[in-house]
């Protein structure tokens, strides 16, 4: 009956042991930091060490901590000169400032968030569908809840392929990821999240179709003239004035920037410092480009994924959950091989910025260790990282319980 009763026991310790460790890998509690220092610093040299294990053709890093810029990180594999100038392409990173760009309309009274976009389309309409189009609104182009189901990312033109109108690539996009990629409804429109990048597409003929310029032309008088953006620009013509990096592939080698039609979505160029200009006109407290209100509203939850609040109108929410922090922002990756990061704390007015190419998801990898660092949000990327302390911790555990119940078990002969 003793016997029984000392496996049980062990057993059941065991079994705590392996529950302990369990939860703390998914409530976060036993998670490691890339960095225990707490500070900026200590952060952007944990980040400085990681580089230093990967192959990232070019970076530019900024952290912001209570609305200024605290620490930068340049790099280049080649030895290219690298500094807060240098324009990256941020590929989908783009959606954030064409939405900011529509919130200015909307706050002119030119646009309304809730009629329908058709209302405002004379050079392109919506095609038929099962669905009511007078459901897609800007709201919910804004935030990927239209019905679109696209699902688009874009590739561009190479130098030797004709671009499309503005009109034919939301007809069919030459460049999209897959053949059929359309503008179209789908799906029921308010329904569910579902990524589109047709609805940006879109979102840039409304902008034309309102203000009467090309898109490029607004959002420079909207959006980076007035914040002495110099380094940005959605046209490739413009790459050579702003300081357009080298564009790596994951191999190492170069390739030409691509051009695109679908701008709003997809093509933006620009440098550590603008970006940094950017975001912090999202400050609240010092809000440059929009009224404090309108801020709030785009951080506001307007679709879904599994019930949990996944995005604004246009940044992504980062910590919908989170008890303080109200981080915002976007990632862009993609097209062999750009990744982009820009989130940003409301709350604190901290923030992270990183722009790279050669690796597809470095940027955003970091991004989400200074989540974890930051507010205690562990995603994939963090608990990944941590498997395999977690797996020494979880053997260590059974080892000391098996030596405990040896010494238990040897002494209780002993005494007997």
């Amino acid at each position: 009956m003793k016997k029984l009763k000392t496996i049980g026991l062990i057993s059941l310790a065991l079994i705590l042991w392996t529950a302990f460790i369990a939860l703390g890998f998914v409530d976060g509690y036993l998670l490691k930091s890339i960095d225990s220092s707490g500070i900026t610093k200590g952060f952007a040299e944990a980040v400085s060490d990681q580089i230093e294990d990967e192959y990232i053709g070019n970076l530019a890093m900024a952290l912001i901590k209570d609305g200024k810029v605290s620490e930068t990180l340049y790099h280049s594999d080649s030895g290219e000169e690298i500094n807060g100038q240098s324009a990256f392409p941020v590929a989908s990173v783009s959606k954030w400032i064409t939405a900011v760009g529509v919130m200015k309309l909307v706050e002119d009274q030119k646009l309304d968030l809730d009629a329908p976009v058709e209302n405002y389309l004379t050079r392109w309409h919506l095609p038929a569908s099962e669905f009511d189009n007078d459901q897609v609104t800007v709201r919910r182009l804004l935030s990927h809840s239209a019905g679109f189901d696209d699902d688009l990312g874009y590739g561009g033109f190479t130098a030797d392929e004709e671009v499309q109108t503005l009109e034919e690539s939301l007809t069919s996009a030459a460049d999209g990821y897959y053949d059929g990629a359309k503008a179209r409804v789908g799906y029921e429109p308010g329904s569910q999240f579902m990524y589109s990048g047709a609805s940006y597409t879109l979102l840039q003929l409304l902008i034309e179709e309102v203000t009467g310029v090309p898109f490029s032309d607004y959002i420079s008088q909207a959006v980076f003239n007035p914040l002495g953006m110099k380094n940005t620009s959605f046209d490739l013509k413009d790459s050579s004035s702003i300081n357009l990096v080298n564009v790596y592939k994951t191999n190492g080698s170069t390739r030409p920037m691509n051009r695109f039609t679908a701008k709003a979505a997809a093509s933006l160029m620009t440098s550590l410092d603008d970006l940094s200009k950017f975001m912090l006109s999202n400050s609240l407290d010092n809000s440059s480009l929009l009224k404090p209100s309108t801020i709030q509203l785009m951080a506001k939850a307007e679709s879904y994924r599994n019930g949990i609040p996944y995005y604004g109108l246009g940044p992504d929410l980062y910590s919908p959950q989170h008890e303080t922090a109200n981080i915002i922002g976007h990632d862009g990756s993609g097209n062999d091989a750009i990744n982009a990061t820009a989130r940003f704390d409301l709350a604190s007015q901290d923030g992270i910025i990183i722009l790279s190419t050669g690796h597809y998801s470095f940027a955003s990898d970091t991004a989400d260790e200074w989540l974890f660092w930051k507010a205690g949000i562990a995603d994939r990327v963090v608990m990944q990282r941590n498997i395999p302390y977690l797996v020494t911790l979880l053997v260590v555990g059974y080892v000391l319980i098996a030596i405990l119940s040896w010494l238990i078990l040897k002494r209780r002969r002993a005494n007997t």
